[in-house]
């Protein structure tokens, strides 16, 4: 009887103080995700800077503006020109998808997964290091 009473009265209160810190740790991670995708596909993004292997190539860029919506789709829009693709950001790896299968060649150098390097709510810096080269970006808000 004494255990179940030392169960009830010391172990009970623990277990139910570390589900719920768990629950708080999902809930705010739900929240922060939820804060990304806001910010994400809260208007459009330009690129200000764009460099492969140290070359500056962001000129390529010129005219293009990225709207990211949240269902997974993001479009390229240079004049009347729209090409979709589709973006997956992950909070955890501090990483941000995007896929321009249709693209042209200016588009494609964007179908990689980046490691953002820094950000704020008006502003994306990301890298892409691969065998051949390291390309750096930056996304800016319209």
């Amino acid at each position: 009887m004494k255990k179940v009473l030392f169960v009830w009265v010391v172990l009970l209160p623990q277990m139910v103080g570390i589900l719920s810190c768990e629950k708080a740790k999902e809930i705010v991670a739900q929240q922060s995700e939820d804060l990304v995708i806001t910010l994400m596909t809260n208007g459009r993004w330009l690129v200000d800077q764009f460099s492969v292997s140290g070359i500056d190539v962001k000129n390529e860029f010129e005219g293009y503006e990225f709207q990211f919506l949240k269902d997974g789709t993001v479009e390229a829009i240079k004049g009347t020109t729209v090409t979709k693709g589709t973006w997956k950001a992950n909070q955890t790896n501090m990483t941000i998808e995007s896929n321009f299968p249709t693209g042209n060649d200016t588009l494609k150098k964007l179908n990689y997964t980046w490691y953002i390097t820094k950000s704020g709510v008006s502003f994306v810096e990301a890298k892409v290091v691969t065998n051949t080269y390291l390309s750096n970006m930056k996304l800016v808000k319209k």
